[in-house]
């Protein structure tokens, strides 16, 4: 899990309209597992794309027909199944899909949160997460956490000309992300007893978390996240830099153990 891709995937449709995605995977005890995966879409990126074209055609490989479901739990293991997909709306007007995936075995999961499929670019290359189940402790590896993304990594930094412009325009940028949220949770069935993840809140783990209402509360963090993003800043860094910034959180650790009730 790249929180480069992570965030420029969200990022890329921000300013045309609301989105919220949401990844939940549910480990039982005996060592099977669902996933749900959500999108849902604002209006007008609802409307973009069944119009399709351009941000239209990307949006169609963000929110998975039957199909593409099908197709995505091969990719994820085997023994992976699509356990339902349906389409749903929230009650604040957003409209898209929930996809649950049943996990026949966890040990076999290799797990990349939402892989976009875009024409004409190259499939995610971030390595899985993988879970490990020995009794009731679960052992989570997220091996792209300490990674940085290659290629732009030497970019070099914006300008305090090009920051202070991008500060200028969030007051005009806020309402086009008003609604906007990112989540990657892990969670026990049955609860979870104990764990060292870094954010561990009513049973819920949560490797990553961005609120974009609070964030751009919070004008330096903000233009702090996106340049990290864009410069391709590892997990494990990205979490200590803005490990106290609200609305946003990142679990940096690679290896998260859990004990489940």
């Amino acid at each position: 899990m790249k929180i480069s891709f992570l965030l420029l995937a969200v990022v890329a449709f921000a300013l045309t309209s609301c989105l919220e995605i949401k990844s939940t995977v549910l480990v039982n005890k005996d060592g099977t597992a669902t996933i749900e995966e959500s999108v849902l879409l604002g209006a007008q990126l609802a409307a973009m794309m069944q119009a399709g074209g351009g941000q239209g055609d990307q949006l169609k490989g963000l929110v998975m027909d039957k199909a593409k479901a099908e197709e995505r739990a091969k990719k994820l293991g085997e023994g992976v199944t699509v356990k339902s997909h349906e389409e749903v709306k929230s009650p604040d007007g957003k409209s898209g899909v929930k996809v649950v995936f049943a996990v026949a075995d966890l040990a076999k999961l290799k797990y990349v949160p939402f892989e976009p499929e875009q024409e004409g670019k190259p499939a995610s290359t971030s390595e899985p997460m993988t879970f490990a189940l020995s009794g009731s402790k679960l052992t989570i590896t997220n091996a792209e956490a300490d990674k940085k993304k290659g290629g732009d990594a030497e970019k070099p930094k914006k300008s305090a000309e090009q920051i202070a412009q991008m500060k200028a325009q969030m007051g005009m940028m806020k309402p086009m992300f008003a609604g906007m949220r990112m989540a990657v949770e892990v969670k026990g069935a049955n609860g979870i007893a104990s764990s060292d993840a870094t954010h561990l809140n009513d049973g819920t783990i949560s490797y990553l978390d961005i609120q974009f209402d609070k964030l751009m509360d919070n004008a330096d963090a903000f233009v702090g996240v996106m340049e990290s993003a864009d410069g391709g800043m590892s997990m494990a860094d990205a979490a200590t830099k803005f490990n106290k910034v609200e609305g946003l959180k990142i679990e940096g650790k690679k290896v998260v153990t859990v004990e489940l009730k």
